[in-house]
């Protein structure tokens, strides 16, 4: 029995849900019944319960909705292994790159309101990057360079623009430490002059490699805030909150934790040798105090409900609980894959174990997320359209447009990839399809 406070929530408005029959994978293609138990989602809540009485996690939360309508809810564990204070329903959680996903939904607004387009060159937005280098090797430790071909709005949104990442082991890592683009760091370095800064520095680096050639995981949504801010007028955290938030409800989803509501951040932890060790600690977190640039790609933090709230809208392209705040098509847009088979390769497939917590077979590269666009080449469960990704410290989502499904799982381990937390997931939702 986990040794804290647990709770349990299960609507069922309806007791049986139908839906329309599909087909998924799970190691044999089967066509599921068509109808979607609720009851049957308490495999969801076990595994929760079982993720915090292994030790595996300090506390968890999960949701499952349908057509923006609660299924099922989960509350398991601690918040903080020293207090013992819970998991609640408003505890707030580090989400990282799960800010990917709100970055890209930023951008489709922006989208429809015909201030940009995918196919806009960034450097209408971005000046700074007019003239982009291209890594092409090294002579005697002196860096040899190409000029960039140019680079798009869509490049950034799917990790096809050149840009690299200061932990990734090709060549231009150690340029960005360098230059003080530490991934998850900058954010909070008070010499960082907001997002301006942020590219005015990256501009100094050479690409990767040309745009739209390779798939690379990156800060390329960090260029996207940027693009969000220079196109609306706005900065990204004002544009988030009045054109995303506030109209979807979103109370808790910020770029840091304000004082009135910081003993509800939940501290960080890191499996070693089998045990729970803290990695990062509520009190004294530096994500208490305003960022110095406000990451697109790794900086938000939420709570399940509030992040459940942006999943739904996506499960129900585009709007939630008759609140729509994207057009179908953009929302289908954002959700489709985008990357050819030759330039994505085998690494979307190989990142997914870290990106979300899930295997990487069938995958495609949709906007800011990955998308399963072949069943039959995953071992796990999938239905085709589905759309999911995942934070740095385990939290993971996925949503299945074509059933206005969406699940969410929140908690605080660092790394992600430590456990396959997506596969598993979805194995229990899945479960009330059978």
């Amino acid at each position: 029995m986990p040794l804290f406070l647990n709770r349990r929530r299960l609507v069922s408005a309806a007791a049986i849900t139908p839906l329309a029959a599909l087909t998924f994978s799970n190691t044999r293609a089967r066509t599921v019944s068509g109808r979607l138990n609720p009851k049957g989602l308490t495999a969801v809540g076990a595994l929760v319960d079982a993720l915090v009485g292994e030790g595996k996690i300090a506390g968890g939360a999960v949701k499952v909705s349908l057509k923006a309508k609660p299924l099922f809810e989960r509350y398991v564990g601690a918040a903080d292994l020293a207090s013992k204070r819970v998991i609640a329903p408003d505890t707030i959680y580090r989400i990282y790159s799960m800010t990917k996903p709100v970055t890209a939904a930023a951008v489709m607004v922006l989208v429809d309101e015909g201030k940009l387009s995918l196919s806009d060159p960034v450097t209408r937005f971005v000046p700074e990057f007019e003239k982009l280098t291209v890594y092409v090797g090294e002579d005697n430790g002196e860096i040899r360079t190409e000029p960039a071909q140019i680079m798009r709005v869509i490049d950034l949104l799917t990790h096809t623009s050149g840009i690299s990442n200061s932990w990734n082991t090709g060549p231009i890592a150690p340029i960005y430490r360098q230059l003080g683009l530490h991934s998850g760091k900058f954010i909070h370095d008070p010499d960082m002059k907001g997002l301006p800064d942020f590219a005015a520095r990256m501009a100094r680096a050479p690409l990767q490699f040309q745009p739209g050639t390779q798939w690379l995981y990156s800060f390329s949504p960090d260029i996207a805030g940027l693009v969000v801010e220079r196109a609306s007028g706005m900065s990204f955290g004002e544009f988030l909150k009045t054109r995303l938030f506030e109209p979807l409800g979103m109370r808790d989803t910020d770029f840091h934790v304000p004082a009135d509501k910081a003993g509800r951040l939940a501290s960080m932890y890191a499996l070693k040798g089998g045990a729970l060790v803290l990695a990062e600690a509520a009190e004294g977190s530096p994500f208490l105090t305003k960022p110095s640039a406000e990451s697109g790609a790794a900086g938000l933090l939420s709570t399940l409900d509030d992040f459940d709230r942006f999943a739904a809208m996506l499960a129900n392209l585009g709007q939630r609980a008759g609140v729509r705040v994207l057009r179908e098509e953009t929302a289908r847009t954002m959700m489709t894959s985008h990357v050819s088979p030759d330039v994505l390769g085998q690494t979307l497939s190989k990142f997914m174990s870290f990106g979300a917590g899930g295997t990487g077979g069938g995958m495609g590269a949709a906007l800011c997320g990955a998308v399963l666009v072949d069943p039959d080449l995953s071992d796990k469960p999938g239905v085709k359209g589905e759309y999911a990704w995942g934070g740095a410290a385990s939290t993971t989502f996925f949503v299945v447009p074509e059933l206005g499904l969406d699940a969410v799982l929140m908690t605080q381990l660092f790394p992600s990839g430590t456990l396959p937390l997506l596969d598993q997931l979805k194995a229990a939702v899945y479960k009330a399809m059978e």
